[in-house]
């Protein structure tokens, strides 16, 4: 089995430290996705919408990851092998995005890239067969 894992790394919340006042993470956001935002949850956005050359405009600090941020492959990683381990799989010594774990008559592998998996099982022969 091949897959994606859809939306990886806003599963991720962003490290405490990057949460602090001095360290936050904010964007700009502009245009439609502003009335989206709005529609959504007007009480919770209007007070911070601004104008900035007669458009829309909220800034927004980051309490997730985001793609294409240099900490978020890390940070999936780290979650992602967290995950895989607490239901029994072990990672290569030789590969840190290969792991395994035995079953009863059969090898389960997961190989990864970021959010791209590859999964396999594999049959073992039982004695005297």
């Amino acid at each position: 089995m091949i897959a994606d894992v859809a939306n990886a790394f806003v599963q991720i919340c962003m490290p405490s430290e990057l949460l602090e006042e001095d360290n936050r993470i904010i964007i700009k956001v502009k245009g439609v996705l502003v009335d989206i935002l709005y529609t959504l949850d007007p009480l919770e956005y209007e007070e911070y919408i601004v104008y900035e050359n007669n458009e829309k405009v909220l800034y927004l600090v980051l309490t997730k990851v985001l793609y294409g941020m240099s900490v978020a492959s890390l940070l999936w990683y780290k979650k992602f092998k967290k995950d895989l381990m607490s239901i029994g799989f072990t990672f290569s010594e030789y590969d840190p995005c290969v792991a395994f774990r035995e079953r009863v008559g059969s090898q389960h592998t997961i190989r990864f890239h970021v959010e791209a998996v590859a999964s396999s099982i594999i049959a073992q022969e039982q004695e005297g067969e």
